[in-house]
C-alpha cells in the first residue's frame, strides 16, 4: 500500500511517499499528516482520482449499506450514519518545529534548553530531552524507552506543565490529550517523539512535567481475499464495455469473501446491491485495538487478476466499532477485463490501522535530585 501513502516533510516542504512518522529520505525530518491545504502542493493523487466519482456513487452506497445493515440485522443507527473516504486521515498532529538554533518550521525560537530529565511508570521511561518556545509555540523533545517491537507513542494524557512553586504555565493548566509526532530512532536508545503546544511559555520557569499517561500505537494489517460471481454483467462488460448495469438485486450473483489469517476483524456479513459489493466487518476484541480503528485507518482493495490494479472503495463504521467497506462491482469486472474469464472475478481487500493501548503512569518529569 505504499503507493497510497503520503506525508509531508516540514523542513524540506516537500510531500513525499512514506508513512507520517517515519523520517524524511532527503533530511532526516520527522514526516506529518498531510494537512487539508498545502500551499504550493496539490492534494494526494488518491482524493483528486476518486473524488468526482464518490460524489456520483455516495447515494448508492449509503442505500446499499444501509440494506445490508438491515439483512444482517445490526441496527439502523448505523444506516443513518456516515459513511467515508477509504484513507481518512490520522489525527492531524500540531507542527513541529525543527533542531537548528533560532529557527523552526513553526517560526523563530526565543528560546531553548536542554534539560535530560528522567522518569519512570507504567513500565516506561520518559526523559524530557529539551524545551523550545517561539512566537507562538512551545515544543517538548521526549524519549520514551522500554516500547515492544513496532510500538510508538502517539498521544499523551494529561499533561501538566509547571514551575518550582507548582503553578502551571499554560493558562488552561491540563491537557486531557495531546497528538505526538514519532521522530524514530535517534542517539538515545528508546523512540524520540516531540509534542507542541500553540502557545509559548516561560521555558526558564518550567520546573516540572506530568503526564498521567501514554496512548500507544502499533500498526495492523488483515487480510480479506473474495470474488464476486455476476455472469450478466461480465458478459454485458465483455460485449458492450461502456454500459452501466443499475439492477437492484441479481439472483444469481455471490460474494464470497475469506479472512487470510486475520486477528483483529471478522467478515460478520456481505451483500451485492445496486452492483455494489459490500463487506460487514466486526472488531475482535476492543475495536480501538484492531484494524477497523479509525486512527491511521486505510483500506486499499484491487483485483486478483490483475498486477497493480487498485479500485476506488470506501469505509464507514459506526461507534460500536462495525465497518462497512463497499466497492463496485462494474469497477472489478472493468479492470480485470477478460482475465476472469467466465469464472468468479477475485478481489483482495487490505485494512490497515494503528491499533492504540493506553499505559497508566504516572510520569513526573523534573531535574534529578529538585524537590518533588
Amino acid at each position: 500500500m505504499a503507493g497510497r501513502r503520503q506525508a509531508w516533510c516540514p523542513r524540506c516542504d516537500e510531500l513525499r511517499a512514506a508513512r507520517p512518522g517515519t523520517a524524511c529520505p532527503v533530511c532526516g525530518r520527522g514526516l506529518l499528516p498531510v494537512p487539508p491545504s498545502l500551499p504550493g502542493h496539490d492534494r494526494p493523487g488518491l482524493a483528486d482520482r476518486a473524488g468526482e466519482r464518490l460524489q456520483a456513487l455516495l447515494p448508492a452506497a449509503r442505500a446499499a449499506a444501509a440494506g445490508l445493515l438491515l439483512v444482517v440485522t445490526v441496527g439502523g443507527g448505523f444506516a443513518a450514519g456516515r459513511l467515508t473516504r477509504a484513507t481518512p486521515s490520522a489525527p492531524a498532529a500540531p507542527p513541529t518545529t525543527s533542531a537548528e538554533a533560532g529557527f523552526g518550521d513553526s517560526g523563530p525560537l526565543l528560546g531553548r534548553r536542554q534539560l535530560n530529565w528522567p522518569a519512570a511508570g507504567g513500565g516506561l521511561g520518559v526523559t524530557l530531552r529539551s524545551v523550545a518556545v517561539g512566537a507562538g509555540f512551545t515544543r517538548l523533545e521526549l524519549t520514551v524507552a522500554g516500547l515492544g517491537r513496532g510500538q510508538r507513542v502517539v498521544a499523551l494524557e494529561g499533561l501538566r506543565i509547571l514551575d518550582a512553586a507548582g503553578n502551571d504555565l499554560l493558562p488552561g493548566g491540563e491537557i486531557d490529550r495531546i497528538n505526538t509526532v514519532g521522530r524514530g530512532r535517534g542517539l538515545a536508545p528508546g523512540q524520540q517523539t516531540e509534542v507542541v503546544l500553540d502557545q509559548p511559555i516561560d521555558h526558564n520557569a518550567l520546573a516540572r512535567v506530568q503526564v498521567r499517561g501514554l496512548t500507544l500505537a502499533v500498526e495492523v494489517d488483515e487480510q480479506l481475499l473474495g470474488s464476486l460471481a455476476d455472469p450478466e454483467l461480465q458478459r454485458n462488460f465483455r460485449e458492450d464495455p461502456g454500459s452501466l448495469d443499475q439492477r437492484t438485486r441479481c439472483r444469481g450473483c455471490r460474494v464470497r469473501v475469506r479472512c487470510v489469517g486475520c486477528r483483529t476483524v471478522r467478515v460478520a456479513a456481505t451483500a451485492y446491491r445496486h452492483s455494489q459489493v459490500l463487506l460487514l466487518l466486526q472488531p475482535v476484541g476492543p475495536p480501538e485495538r484492531s484494524a477497523v480503528n479509525e486512527t491511521g485507518r486505510q483500506l486499499l482493495v484491487t483485483p486478483a487478476e490483475v498486477a497493480g490494479g487498485e479500485l476506488t472503495a470506501w469505509v464507514g463504521g459506526d461507534s460500536g466499532g462495525d465497518v462497512v467497506v463497499t466497492f463496485s462491482g462494474h469497477e472489478l469486472i472493468g479492470v480485470a477485463g477478460d482475465a476472469a474469464g467466465d469464472r468468479p472475478v477475485g478481489f483482495e481487500v487490505h485494512l490497515e490501522a494503528l491499533a492504540e493501548r493506553a499505559v497508566r503512569g504516572p510520569w513526573v518529569i523534573a531535574e534529578p535530585g529538585s524537590a518533588p
